[in-house]
């Protein structure tokens, strides 16, 4: 652990105790940002400075003036990219909107476009003049680059929420620490300042709108038009480093007819849009049951799993039959009357994909979790995995298989087919070395069957896959979308083809290698959703 202390001894402001997020007292600092301490949370990772620097050592941000050439031009056009995003996924052609930190550009965009414009600084979140806006008097609300500068963004959020009429949406910029430049320049990033008070991730970001009421996200890389004169400009803006000077030197060469040019530049922002819900009073866990021809286990399967308690939870079942053979359908029926359980009838054979995606439409709780009807995953796992997500500090969890736990290496040991289970366990390091190339990650075990995740985390996304390769369809989608998963250990006992494994050796494969593909580059809001 390394401590730091601000660079004026006495001059701090809030001191905190506790994550703002999850909650959790167990924070540990990290390093110094602008000559205060950064502080990171261990169990949900944001970090943020603690103490906080005091108002007055948290000066506005600069602005670039409009009179200089270009300069009007970009931030009209950012601005006018921004109310588009905003207004399309609110569903507004007019009405009454809430500008935080945002500036003169949007403020004239939307009062072009026909909305009435109320417009506050940044550092009017912390003052009388947000609780001043009236209940229920604003229908849609955008916080620009805002809410990580104020003292408390949960009472922000709250407050916005209360000046929003039922459904209002808002739309929030933020720097993210899982952004591209962020990655790219470390501790050089230039958002690490004292006026950013707090560094969200896109995780740690949904956690505390979630948690303030919100939903329905909707999340998208706030990938700004700049240009090489621009970028000089803003650069003269921030404080006078070494590297920032160099830059600006750098830029000063470019020859004139590049100037100007606009690209968009590598991504620092994460906009998120989301609107408000009413929050259930008792969480709800929503378990996903695809069963095909698993008769000799299915009735077992069912009864531990109606028996199983979560305390301060509700558990309700889905049970999708595909149309089996082997007298499952017969099994299922008999849990059709039993309160908590949805019962899905197929007409024939899809899939396991295919199933749980049916079930997927009816869910309705705010956690989901999959569950096969065979007897290799233990239910006695699901405290353990969706104990984060209820505290805010993760919204993907995965039961790993590959994570040791009592110095077992759980993954497939049939009794009767060694062999077999020597090239299934190859197998998944192939496609595990594969996965995690392409997509950037080090998970041990994306294609467990146990995952979790907050339902909020699936708007906007749509679903295709048919059989086991929605295993991979649905992590590259949430990871595409911006969500890391926590990887815990759970029990697993691996069943052979004789016991009723269903994968195939050679179809599946090639319908996972496709899926590595496909999903990598297919558009992940389809035509015509929220967007």
């Amino acid at each position: 652990m390394r401590l730091g202390l601000p660079s004026r001894p006495g001059s701090v402001g809030r001191l905190h105790h506790e994550c703002p997020v999850c909650n959790s007292s167990d924070l540990e600092y990290e390093f110094i940002i602008d000559g205060f301490p950064a502080c990171s949370c261990r169990q949900c990772w944001l970090l943020f400075l603690n103490p906080q620097p005091p108002p007055a050592d948290c000066p506005e941000a600069g602005t670039l003036t409009g009179d200089e050439s270009g300069v009007y031009e970009i931030r009209a056009a950012n601005a006018a990219a921004r109310l588009a995003q905003l207004t399309r996924y609110a569903r507004l052609d007019a009405g009454r909107l809430l500008l935080a930190g945002a500036g003169p550009e949007m403020e004239s965009e939307a009062r072009t476009r026909g909305f009435e414009a109320v417009s506050l600084s940044a550092r009017d979140l912390d003052g009388p003049r947000l609780a001043e806006v009236p209940t229920g008097s604003i229908d849609a609300c955008l916080l620009y680059c805002a809410l990580e500068k104020a003292a408390d963004p949960g009472t922000v959020l709250g407050e916005v929420r209360r000046a929003l009429v039922p459904g209002g949406a808002v739309m929030v910029v933020a720097p993210t620490v899982d952004s591209r430049t962020a990655r790219l320049f470390r501790s050089q990033w230039w958002e690490f300042n004292r006026a950013n008070r707090f560094y969200f991730s896109t995780d740690t970001l949904q956690n505390l709108l979630v948690k303030n009421g919100y939903g329905d996200p909707i999340i998208a890389p706030d990938d700004t038009m700049v240009s090489l004169g621009y970028l000089e400009k803003r650069l003269s803006l921030l404080p006078p480093a070494l590297r920032y000077r160099a830059l600006r030197l750098a830029l000063s060469t470019a020859p004139g007819f590049l100037r100007d040019r606009t690209f968009r530049f590598l991504r620092s922002r994460t906009a998120m849009l989301v609107r408000v819900k009413p929050a259930r009073a008792v969480p709800r866990l929503s378990v996903i049951v695809p069963a095909f021809n698993e008769a000799a286990t299915f009735g077992v399967m069912m009864d531990r799993l109606l028996a199983k308690t979560i305390e301060g939870v509700e558990i309700d079942v889905i049970v999708v039959e595909g149309a089996s053979t082997d007298g499952t359908r017969d099994q299922v029926l008999r849990f059709r009357g039993d309160p908590r359980v949805r019962v899905i009838l197929e007409d024939r054979p899809r899939g396991k994909g295919h199933a749980v995606r049916k079930g997927l439409e009816v869910a309705d709780g705010d956690v989901i979790l999959f569950q096969d009807a065979d007897l290799e995953y233990d239910i006695d796992d699901y405290d353990a995995l969706i104990e984060p997500i209820l505290r805010h500090q993760r919204n993907f969890v995965i039961g790993s298989r590959h994570i040791l736990k009592g110095g077992v290496w759980k993954v497939r040991r049939f009794n009767d087919a060694a062999g077999l289970a020597a090239l299934f366990n190859l197998g998944h390091l192939v496609f595990l070395a594969l996965f995690n190339l392409i997509y950037r990650q080090n998970l041990n075990d994306p294609f467990s069957m146990f995952k979790v995740f907050r339902r909020e985390c699936l708007y906007g996304l749509r679903f295709e896959s048919d059989r086991f390769d929605f295993d991979f369809e649905i992590v590259i989608k949430l990871l595409r979308k911006g969500y890391r998963p926590l990887e815990l250990p759970v029990n697993y006992t691996a069943r052979s083809f004789a016991e009723g494994k269903k994968v195939t050796i050679l179809g599946d494969p090639l319908s996972w290698i496709r899926a590595l593909v496909k999903f990598r580059y297919c558009s992940l809001y389809p035509p015509g959703n929220a967007r």
